[in-house]
């Protein structure tokens, strides 16, 4: 299991209650999108408009809309960064910093 089942359902409710909220995107993830069939232009900085749970594969992950686009993204909450003056970012880092260790560890078997 890669996500700790009560944690994560705490901060699933914190960030749904915090919806919307702005997110920093990581550069790989902005230049990825831009050379898809089909790119999607977005700036360093969006706003998350909707909170999902894929599962414990999936994890936690972010619904995202670009102003000048029709097309939206759902993409990981280990993919994004939340600015530190948000009350829920201490929460969002350590989430972050365990599900990539787990995944780490998944990749090491």
């Amino acid at each position: 299991m890669l996500d700790r089942p009560e944690k994560t359902r705490e901060l699933i409710a914190t960030l749904e209650a915090a919806v919307p909220f702005e997110v920093t995107l990581m550069p790989d993830l902005i230049a990825y999108r831009a050379r898809q069939q089909k790119p999607v232009v977005f700036k360093p900085m969006e706003t998350v408009s909707k909170v999902f749970y894929l599962g414990d594969m999936g994890g936690i992950s972010c619904g995202i809309q670009p102003a000048e686009s029709d097309n939206a993204i759902v993409v990981s909450l280990t993919h994004v960064r939340v600015p530190r003056k948000l009350p829920f970012a201490a929460a969002v880092f350590d989430y972050q910093k365990h599900r990539v260790k787990k995944l780490k560890q998944q990749g090491d078997t």
